[in-house]
């Protein structure tokens, strides 16, 4: 494979081999399937369409995982500045620009940008030397909450948006095509880089769960989504009785195996109500309802509301939000 010494790229059945090198930072973008790895002694659920962001220091250890396809980024913080080498950054001489962001003087460790620093730097002295403060802000998200790895579930729209970045970064690696395929690549990473920070903010994934069981019966749910599940097919899937089943799940979510599926279901028809333009109809069949009748029921059992209900309410609620933005003055 071609590539600089900076940068290379993976696109994988399963996860690259390379996935645990310890002299790079890796961003995944997940096409397909799903899988459960470790994170600080708990077990993260992730499923397509994902991202995964992982510092150098990650131990990525994947616990189960299903039908994965992966495109993944490697590369050294220095592809971006020179002098962004893994000692200056953890040197923390950087860190004063995660305070200079407006607004977080006063915030407190855990807010200001989920990392705490011992510097401070005003606003708007940071752009005296505008682009170290920019592109500092783009490695130092790796040392965020003092975390080596940041997942984020995505939307269609921006798992295409990263798509077509991933995949401008393969063909200028592979293909080379000029003196200036470096630079080109510099800035498909750092316009990677900035979604990753936006998707961060939004935190639309926290599935981590204390016991290996609950997170691999977890990503069968999500496996299995549009099928029907009985407990009699999980108990056989996992060769586990009911009452250990069911006592994992009463310890870790305060619910029986088949309340979580169904909590799930209704939590993931909510996320397409909002994010997609899917039909209700459809939307129930990819939850694992054909009776569209019998998923408003449910769905309302746990939201107060129908379906189409809701998706009126969140829809007229992010349209108030754009509309108020394009009003707003410049500043």
């Amino acid at each position: 494979m071609k590539c600089s010494l900076d940068v290379f790229y993976d696109h994988t059945k399963g996860f690259s081999k390379y996935i645990n090198d310890k002299t790079m930072y890796k961003i995944m973008l997940l096409r397909s399937g799903s899988f459960v790895y470790e994170d600080e002694g708990k077990y993260r659920l992730v499923h397509a369409p994902a991202s995964l962001a992982l510092s150098e220091k990650a131990e990525f250890n994947v616990l189960s995982e299903s039908d994965v396809e992966v495109r993944t980024v490697f590369f050294k913080p220095s592809i971006i500045r020179e002098e962004f080498t893994y000692e200056a950054i953890d040197s923390g001489i950087y860190d004063k620009f995660l305070s200079a962001v407006q607004g977080t003087e006063e915030m407190s460790f855990d807010q200001k940008l989920g990392y705490a620093t011992g510097a401070d730097i005003k606003f708007e002295d940071s752009f005296s030397n505008n682009m170290i403060y920019q592109d500092a802000l783009y490695v130092l998200q790796f040392k965020w909450r003092n975390k080596d790895n940041i997942h984020n579930l995505l939307t269609r729209q921006e798992y295409d948006t990263l798509r077509r970045l991933f995949l401008s970064i393969e063909y200028e690696i592979n293909e080379q095509p000029d003196n200036f395929w470096i630079l080109r690549t510099r800035h498909f990473i750092t316009s990677i880089l900035f979604m990753e920070y936006d998707f961060y903010r939004n935190n639309r994934q926290d599935d981590i769960y204390d016991n290996p069981l609950v997170a691999r019966v977890s990503r069968y749910f999500w496996d299995k989504l549009s099928d029907e599940i009985t407990l009699s097919d999980v108990l056989k899937e996992f060769s586990v009785n009911k009452n250990t089943l069911n006592e994992a799940f009463y310890n870790e979510l305060d619910m029986s195996c088949m309340a979580y599926l169904e909590q799930m279901r209704v939590n993931i028809a909510k996320y397409f109500l909002q994010f997609s333009d899917y039909s209700v109809s459809y939307i129930s069949e990819m939850c694992g309802y054909n009776d569209t009748n019998y998923f408003t029921k449910v769905f309302k059992k746990h939201t107060g509301m129908t379906a189409s209900e809701f998706q009126k309410q969140v829809r007229g609620r992010d349209m108030s939000e754009s509309v108020k933005k394009l009003m707003e003055p410049d500043n």
